[in-house]
């Protein structure tokens, strides 16, 4: 085996979001599964957990955690100080 042959191993996030009933659905970003969570309806959530990918295998490094949303940032008055 030559040595360049190493395999890759990489940190990543995965993300779910579970409905009420516990049925989870998987998403690319944290964006992306909050931007889709209104058409699970109520009691639904974002999750997500580390882990670990490899060539054949991913293995989590954390249990699932939930994620509330982003708070928006408060609109900043620099146009109307401008004035």
């Amino acid at each position: 085996m030559s040595a360049g042959m190493a395999l890759a191993v990489h940190r990543d996030r995965e993300w779910i979001i579970r409905n009420a009933k516990g049925r989870k659905f998987v998403y690319e970003s944290e964006q992306e599964a909050f931007e889709e969570l209104h058409e699970y309806g109520e009691g639904a959530g974002v999750w997500t957990r580390e882990v670990y990918r490899g060539m054949f295998r991913t293995k989590p490094v954390t249990d699932w955690q939930q994620v509330h949303p982003p708070t928006p940032e408060p609109a900043s008055d620099s146009a109307t100080e401008q004035e």
